[in-house]
C-alpha cells in the first residue's frame, strides 16, 4: 500500500505530495484540478478548487469516475492544514494517477 495525500498550495497548485510529488499549477484562475486514480479495476475522481466560495481556501471532492465501477475499498481520511483541506487515501502499490485541469487532460 501506498498513501496518497492531495493538498493545495498558494492559490494557483494542487498536487499529490504523500508519493508521486505530482501537482497542475493554473495559474490562479480558481478553476478546479482534477486527478484520476487507477487501481484493481476501479477508480476515484479527486478534485481540488481554489476559492470557490470566496473563502480563500482550497476544497477538495471525491467521486467514482463512473457509476458502473464499484467503489474501492481504500482507506481515506480528511483533515485540513492551514488554508487547504487534505485528502489521505490509501492505495494499492500498482495505482495510476492521471491530471486535469479544468477537464482538459495534463501532460
Amino acid at each position: 500500500m501506498k498513501t496518497l495525500k492531495f493538498m493545495g498550495h498558494s492559490d494557483d497548485t494542487f498536487g499529490e505530495y504523500g508519493t508521486t510529488m505530482d501537482d497542475i499549477d493554473n495559474a490562479g484562475s480558481g478553476e478546479p484540478i482534477q486527478c484520476v486514480i487507477e487501481a484493481d479495476g476501479t477508480a476515484l475522481i479527486v478534485t481540488g478548487q481554489y476559492d470557490r466560495n470566496g473563502t480563500g481556501t482550497w476544497d477538495i471532492g471525491i467521486s467514482l469516475q463512473d457509476e458502473d465501477l464499484s467503489y474501492p475499498d481504500w482507506d481515506m481520511r480528511i483533515s485540513f492544514e492551514g488554508y487547504t483541506t487534505v485528502l489521505e487515501i490509501d492505495v494499492p502499490d500498482d495505482f495510476e494517477l492521471t491530471w486535469y485541469n479544468n477537464g482538459e487532460r495534463s501532460v
